[in-house]
């Protein structure tokens, strides 16, 4: 017995630290246990959540919609009120080669004019003014390039002024035949200063049409001649050069210069 006291009393603080560490050794475990236990069932929790429960704050009546699930949203296609019907087509653009150019000038300038700049004016024929006139055609089949501009001053790109254009410029090839625009005599067939070849055919009416450009005549003043009858073929008008090749026809009435275009039956 005094055996067992001396070892406890020699032995005594070592084997209460021993017991010390052994309480806190099953301390830790439990607690590791307790704590991993936990982990645990958080863990389980997240991996099957509840599909009864809501986050806090949100309406328990909210349904969310999974994102892949979304209904694509389309523009709604609504006809129009009103159409518009038998709406009248553009004209075809004109083809290559068949450019318009600068209206070129014949008579004087005048003071009094207006000034635009020159276009390829496609003038509809008016019918003309007496029933009595006689009755003309058109001395090429040619578009027209430059219309009479009466008192306006359109541009000569020969000249290099401004001038009123006194006739209607018709695109023609050179050496193409020109027929009379009327019936009539032959008042001119030759040169006229700066026009080049020009021939003059003058109406029952007292007009007198002229043609500028005409080269190679096969009439002579004094001739009568039909309208459609060649007078001759298409050449140059020398006032005009700088233009595309075609035919200057003008009609007077003495000294006075009148729209061919309206002056053709």
């Amino acid at each position: 017995m005094e055996q067992l006291k001396r070892f406890l009393r020699d032995k005594g603080f070592a084997l209460a630290l021993l017991a010390c560490l052994v309480a806190a050794a099953a301390a830790g475990v439990w607690a590791v246990r307790t704590v991993r236990d936990e982990l645990k069932e958080n863990l389980d929790g997240l991996n099957e959540p509840d599909s009864t429960s809501t986050l806090p704050g949100i309406d328990e009546d909210l349904t969310i919609i999974p994102e892949e699930e979304y209904p694509e949203w389309q523009q709604p296609t609504t006809p129009a009120a009103n159409s518009v019907a038998n709406v009248p087509k553009a004209d075809p653009a004109p083809k290559a080669g068949s450019s318009t150019s600068s209206a070129a000038s014949s008579g004087q300038a005048s003071g009094s004019g207006s000034v635009r700049e020159p276009s390829a004016l496609q003038g509809a024929s008016s019918p003309a003014s007496s029933s009595a006139a006689p009755a003309s055609t058109q001395p090429v089949f040619g578009r027209v390039l430059n219309a009479y501009s009466g008192d306006e001053l359109v541009y000569n790109k020969t000249l290099g002024d401004w001038r009123t254009h006194n006739g209607i410029d018709y695109a023609a090839r050179e050496g193409e035949a020109v027929p009379s625009p009327v019936d009539g005599s032959v008042v001119l067939a030759g040169a006229d200063g700066s026009w080049g070849p020009v021939v003059a055919v003058k109406d029952s009416a007292g007009r007198v049409w002229r043609l500028c450009g005409v080269a190679s005549p096969k009439v002579k003043e004094g001739d009568t001649v039909s309208a459609g009858q060649v007078l001759g073929t298409v050449g140059s008008v020398s006032c005009e050069c700088a233009e595309e090749s075609h035919l200057h026809l003008e009609v007077k009435q003495g000294d006075s210069y009148l729209d061919p275009a309206a002056c053709r039956n």
